[in-house]
């Protein structure tokens, strides 16, 4: 496994294609090649066709020539191999360079507690207490704000309420969010994501540390030359934690179906994929997931169409805000076209849209979405009265 600091060759590629959660095709050199990705998450914000990856070769080669390092965005380079965020992390703590734990040393990696690990044991320089630490690889981020995690993670949460339970018997932990980004202002749990984890992050905070740092790579991307401290505005959290909102509903058909949705209209779907918006005063969560149970019994217009999808992805926006017309006027340019009327009403907001082509690899389509969870939410905190 590479090393940090990353003094070891770095080649430039550009990614083709996602394969599978471990996996690349990538173009370096003019050659097609396959690279590992040591990061299985979702990453719909920065695996996009054309992307610039920094690799690193194998010793030798075999059907994975090289490794992804780390992923262009903007400016800057984004570290995507999670394994090497430990290592940072000691080295940094060892370093003395992040103030909460300039009195730590690093005694131990993945510690055992019980039943569980975690990543970094640490012990008081004066006196000797322990300090179990959690390090998150926090890459979902836009303009000043950071989110984590990028897809749902029960293993987080349950960390957080163990270090929870730690500090009942009187054993330190906290949670080290480490951001690669250097323009990073403010952490939020993703609660657009993962409702439970940002639950549970507002449960544990009286309990245990919870910090972020936004970390900048020096040029060449060999090691880590400035640490911020980032803002982690818990009263506009517990504002914004309301389980209601809207959603984008995307489906996907493998081949032609004819559909019949209501009053006998027989609806001809090309194959392809299909998104439409959907709203919930409450409960945001449980109605856009219910779109994935192929019930027989078909209550709503749009459940004729999900019971002959191959793939459903519910994409929840959690907001207070009116923006469901907002949406589906931003659909529109970026489509193929837009089916009016068949499959709207009961929650479904507006037409349904039609894309050729997958819309989670379109740059238009993931701005709407990182528009709707961080940037607006964003807009929110710094006009609302959140911040001294």
């Amino acid at each position: 496994m590479p090393q940090y600091p990353f003094t070891f060759p770095k080649i430039s590629g550009k990614l083709i294609k996602r394969l599978n959660r471990f996996a690349v095709e990538v173009e370096v050199e003019g050659r097609q090649e396959r690279a590992y990705l040591p990061n299985t998450g979702r990453l719909w914000e920065l695996l996009l066709p054309g992307t610039t990856l920094l690799l690193s070769p194998a010793l030798s080669r075999g059907k994975l020539p090289y490794t992804v390092l780390a992923c262009r965005k903007g400016a800057h380079f984004v570290l995507l191999h999670t394994h090497l965020t430990n290592e940072i992390a000691h080295r940094l703590i060892d370093e003395g360079r992040i103030p909460p734990y300039r009195d730590y040393r690093v005694v131990k990696r993945e510690p055992a507690y019980g039943r569980h690990r975690f990543d970094l044991l640490l012990e008081h320089r004066r006196n000797g207490r322990p300090f179990y630490l959690e390090i998150k690889n926090n890459t979902l981020f836009e303009s000043r704000t950071a989110m984590f995690p990028g897809a749902i993670t029960e293993r987080g949460a349950a960390h957080l309420r163990l270090l929870k339970e730690l500090a009942s018997e009187n054993v330190g932990g906290g949670c080290l969010f480490m951001i690669m980004s250097p323009q990073v202002e403010y952490f939020l749990p993703a609660y657009h994501i993962d409702y439970r984890f940002s639950q549970t992050f507002l449960d544990v905070k009286n309990f245990i540390r919870t910090d972020a740092f936004a970390l900048g790579f020096d040029p060449d991307f060999t090691e880590v030359i400035t640490i911020e401290p980032v803002k982690i505005p818990h009263r506009f959290i517990e504002d914004e934690l309301r389980d209601r909102g809207f959603y984008l509903l995307l489906l996907e058909l493998a081949e032609p179906k004819t559909i019949t949705p209501q009053d006998n209209r027989r609806v001809l779907c090309k194959e392809g994929y299909y998104v439409c918006v959907g709203k919930a005063e409450k409960e945001l969560n449980r109605e856009a997931a219910r779109h994935k149970q192929k019930s027989k019994k078909k209550k709503r217009p749009i459940d004729h169409l999900t019971a002959e999808a191959e793939m459903i992805t519910p994409i929840p926006i959690i907001t207070g805000e009116p923006l469901a017309s907002g949406l589906v006027d931003r659909l529109g340019p970026l489509a193929d076209r837009r089916i009016a009327g068949p499959f709207s009403g009961n929650g479904i907001i507006g037409p349904l849209f039609y894309f050729s082509a997958n819309p989670l690899l379109n740059r238009g389509f993931i701005n709407l979405i990182q528009d709707s969870r961080i940037i607006q939410p964003e807009q929110r905190l710094r006009t609302g009265g959140y911040l001294p």
